[in-house]
C-alpha cells in the first residue's frame, strides 16, 4: 500500500512541536555494491534511535521503506551519522525519497536513478581537493551540470572538505561542505577516497575523536563490506563496464604517513595489500564482462612537482614502491588521484620510462592526477623543465575531469576549466 508523502508529513507534524528546531542535514548517496543496492546517508543534530527511508517511483508517493537503529557520532558537537542501504532496486528507474526519523525529523524529498540493466554510455564527474575554499566556480559547474543530468556517478580522490583546514571550525566547515554538495550528493551516487586531510582535525580539542580518520569512516557509507574489505578506507564496485578501486594511500602499506596524533606500533601485516591482490584477480577474471579497470586514491605516483628527473621523490617514491608492481600485474587502465593541487596526466608509463607515447592499447597504466578542483592552498606550480613520461596539464586555473565511457574499447578522459566551463583537455583511451 502507497503511503502518501502526505501521510508521512501528518505524522511529522503530530511530533514536530517539541522538535521545532529538528532537521536533516548533508544527505548523500553512494553505490551500495551493485546495480540494485543504493546508501543513503545523513547528518542529525540529536541521536533519533533509528532511522528511516521512504522511498518509492512517483514523487510524493512512497511504497517502500527501509530501516536502521544504528547510528554514530565521534564527538560531542559532531552530530550523530545515519545510513540506510536500500536493496532490491529495479534497473532504470528514478527513485524519490526522504529519509530521517518521523518521530524528529524528515528531509526534503530527493531523487535518484539507477544503473540500467545493461550498458549504455555514461560520463563520470572526478576530482580530487575541493573543499569550501576557492571552489565555488568548480561547485557551480557541478550544480549545473547535476541538474541536467550530466552525470551517472561522482568520483572524489581524497581532500574532500578540507575542514582541518579551518581547525577552529571543523564540524562547521563539514556541514558547509555537504551544505552546498548536497544537490549533488543527494542525487547521484557520490564515491570517495580518503586523503592526507581526512586524517583529524588539527585542533588538540577533537585530536583524539578525530584521529585515525574517523570523521571520514563515519560521515560516509562506502562499499566496503560488499567488496570484501569492511571498511571505507579501500573498498571496490563496477559501474557498467568499469571495475573501480578505491584505494587508501595514507595508510596500510609500508612508508605510508602517520598523520594519527597518537603512536601506532610497527605495522606488520597489510590487509589492503592482501584485499587488492584478491579483488584484483577477480576483475581481471572477469574482464571480459568487465573490460576498463580504474584505481583511484589520493596521492600519485607521478606528479611534475614530485619527481627529479623524471623519477617519484618523496612520498611519490613509497606510493610507486607499493602500487605501481600492482598496477603493473593486473593491467590496471588509469590509476587516478589527487593531492597534487593542478592537473597532470601522464603517456603510458612503468618505473619512470614511457613505455608508449599513443594511447591506443596502453602497455602500461595512463597517471591522472586532477587535484585543483578548488582548496584555499591555491594552485600548485610545475617546473619548467617537464618529464619524459608529461603527457600534458594545467598549474595555472581551477578545473575539473570527466570519464566519458562510450563501449568495452573506448574511454575518453575531459579536463575542463572551472571558471568558464570552458574543455581545456581531452585524450582517449582505445582497446
Amino acid at each position: 500500500m502507497a503511503i502518501p508523502r502526505g501521510a508521512v508529513s501528518l505524522l511529522f507534524v503530530l511530533f514536530s512541536v517539541c522538535y521545532a528546531k529538528n532537521q536533516i542535514e548533508n544527505v548523500h548517496i553512494a553505490l551500495g555494491g551493485d546495480g540494485t543496492r543504493m546508501t543513503v546517508s545523513w547528518l542529525t543534530e540529536n541521536p533519533t534511535f533509528g532511522g528511516v527511508v521512504f522511498y518509492g517511483t512517483t514523487s510524493n508517493s512512497y511504497t517502500m521503506n527501509a530501516t536502521t537503529t544504528e547510528e554514530s557520532s565521534y564527538d560531542d558537537n559532531a552530530g550523530w551519522n545515519h545510513n540506510v542501504v536500500l536493496t532490491g532496486l529495479l534497473p532504470g528507474t528514478t527513485y524519490y525519497y526522504i529519509c530521517g526519523a518521523p518521530t524528529y525529523a524528515l528531509s526534503s524529498e530527493f531523487s535518484f536513478t539507477t544503473m540500467q540493466s545493461s550498458f549504455v554510455p555514461t560520463t563520470i564527474a572526478a576530482y580530487g581537493d575541493l573543499g569550501i575554499d576557492h571552489s565555488s566556480n568548480t561547485i557551480s559547474q557541478l550544480l549545473n551540470r547535476t541538474a541536467a543530468d550530466d552525470f551517472g556517478l561522482y568520483i572524489h580522490m581524497g581532500d574532500i572538505s578540507y575542514a582541518n583546514d579551518h581547525p577552529l571550525r571543523y564540524e562547521h566547515t563539514w556541514n558547509e561542505w555537504f551544505s552546498e554538495m548536497e544537490p549533488i550528493m543527494a542525487k547521484v551516487p557520490y564515491m570517495v577516497a580518503p586523503g592526507n586531510h581526512e586524517s583529524w582535525c588539527r585542533n588538540p580539542v577533537c585530536a583524539v575523536p578525530t584521529r585515525n580518520f574517523t570523521t571520514y569512516k563515519e560521515k560516509f557509507r562506502m562499499p566496503g563490506n560488499e567488496s570484501g574489505s569492511g571498511t571505507n578506507m579501500f573498498y571496490s564496485f563496477d559501474y557498467y563496464n568499469i571495475h573501480f578501486v578505491a584505494v587508501d594511500t595514507e595508510n596500510d602499506y609500508p612508508g605510508s604517513p602517520n598523520f594519527d596524533p597518537t603512536p601506532k606500533q610497527v605495522q606488520e601485516y597489510y590487509l589492503q595489500e592482501n584485499w587488492l591482490h584478491d579483488d584484483l584477480s577477480k576483475a581481471v577474471a572477469n574482464r571480459a564482462n568487465v573490460p576498463w579497470i580504474i584505481l583511484f586514491g589520493h596521492r600519485p605516483i607521478y606528479a611534475p612537482n614530485e619527481q627529479d628527473n623524471g623519477a617519484p621523490t618523496g612520498r611519490a617514491l613509497k606510493v610507486q614502491a607499493f602500487f605501481e608492481p600492482i598496477l603493473k600485474q593486473y593491467e590496471v587502465d588509469v590509476y587516478l588521484t589527487g593531492h597534487v593541487h593542478a592537473y597532470a596526466r601522464t603517456y603510458p608509463v612503468y618505473q619512470n620510462n614511457v613505455t608508449s607515447t599513443n594511447f591506443n592499447n596502453p602497455p602500461s597504466t595512463v597517471h591522472v592526477t586532477a587535484g585543483g578542483a578548488g582548496n584555499r592552498e591555491g594552485v600548485s606550480a610545475f617546473p619548467a623543465q617537464k618529464p619524459s613520461w608529461y603527457a600534458g596539464g594545467n598549474d595555472s586555473t581551477f578545473g575539473y575531469g570527466t570519464f566519458q565511457v562510450h563501449n568495452d574499447s573506448s574511454l575518453t578522459w575531459n579536463y575542463y576549466i572551472s571558471e568558464t566551463g570552458d574543455l581545456y583537455d581531452t585524450f582517449t583511451i582505445t582497446k
